[in-house]
């Protein structure tokens, strides 16, 4: 089964798929090196809110809350989250990172620029406000606390940004905007100041430049291979497949008539071409038997969760990564990136 079509065989092509991640970075106009713009939920990569000027919902434009320049769908908490207990001190903090201070002002700040993003942003006191708020109140601090990360790494590597490139940026969102009368009356629609949304443009360079740097040593080529396979129920059903096939039987023929995976069988089980690890095909056992094949070889049978596969290997060769296959890794090189600066670092929550 390969990943780009869903369990019961209805698809979604790559291009579509690809077209979608690339939504929100398009409309940015900073869609920097072809980086994600699916939507997930919060709190694998660092996060940020971006000035999505230019970006009209329902006929008004909106700031959207973006990871590494990917859409980001809030997650609903479960149940009621107890209110903050900031630390004891002159200026209340939310958090601590390796010993910078993210105070109770910066995260009610955030958090009202989360809920400021929603196209009827609720009243705070109402109960819609108050669900809203519970369902971005983790997403906030650990954006922050994320930033923090991204920020301290690139003093630590020397990247900065500097005020004219900030300038130039909000230029852009400016003439986006439709000139500098909307832009005012946008920022009044999400109750924001120009300085708030320099400084949401300076992180978005900011982390622009660092998730750069760490995926610049990122390959642009792999090895793919074009498998087939046929899937079936029992291993004693695979057993007979893999005789019927080494007594002559047609390979695409036996997967069109026989193979319990919807989504390739209609094409004689062809899953097209992959490379490893990007997430094209479902099961690891699968990927794992079709790159240990030569290109006419048949595997013996691989068991994986849904049945008993038979995997034929056609081709096999060094190509460019596809765009999405790109996306696939790089969104799972900067989760890893940032898992490893968490796991480093010294990080106290108090909200």
């Amino acid at each position: 089964m390969r990943s780009d079509q869903t369990r019961d065989g209805v698809g979604l092509s790559a291009e579509r798929a690809v077209a979608r991640r690339h939504r929100c970075g398009q409309e940015l106009g900073r869609s920097g090196s072809g980086v994600m713009s699916k939507q997930i939920v919060l709190a694998a990569l660092a996060t940020l809110l971006t000035a999505c000027a230019g970006d009209p919902v329902n006929g008004q434009l909106v700031i959207t809350p973006v990871i590494f320049g990917v859409t980001v769908a809030p997650q609903a908490t479960a149940s009621p989250t107890p209110q903050p207990t900031p630390t004891p001190t002159p200026n209340p903090l939310a958090a601590r990172v390796n010993g910078q201070p993210i105070t109770l002002a910066e995260y009610q700040a955030e958090l009202a620029r989360y809920m400021a993003a929603l196209p009827d942003t609720p009243a705070p006191q109402g109960e819609h406000g108050q669900r809203s708020a519970l369902q971005f109140k983790d997403a906030a601090l650990e954006a922050l606390i994320e930033y923090t990360l991204i920020e301290q790494e690139a003093a630590r590597i020397g990247i900065q940004v500097s005020d004219q490139q900030v300038a130039d940026e909000l230029a852009i969102a400016k003439a986006r905007a439709g000139g500098e009368a909307k832009f005012q009356a946008w920022l009044a629609t999400i109750r924001q100041t120009e300085a708030d949304i320099r400084t949401l443009l300076r992180r978005e360079l900011l982390v622009n430049a660092v998730r750069d740097h760490v995926l610049a040593t990122m390959p642009r080529t792999a090895e793919y291979v074009h498998a087939y396979h046929i899937v079936v129920a029992t291993e004693r059903e695979a057993r007979q497949v893999l005789t019927r096939l080494q007594n002559g039987a047609k390979f695409t023929a036996l997967a069109q008539s026989l193979s319990l995976d919807e989504s390739t069988r209609a094409d004689g089980g062809d899953l097209g071409w992959f490379a490893r690890h990007t997430g094209a095909v479902l099961w690891p056992e699968v990927e794992d038997a079709a790159f240990n094949l030569q290109p006419g070889e048949t595997s013996d049978i691989v068991k994986s969760p849904i049945g008993y596969h038979i995997i034929r290997v056609t081709e096999r060769e060094v190509r460019s990564l596809t765009e999405a296959d790109t996306v696939h890794l790089q969104t799972v090189a900067l989760a890893e990136w940032m898992a490893g600066l968490k796991a480093r670092a010294q990080i106290e929550r108090f909200v």
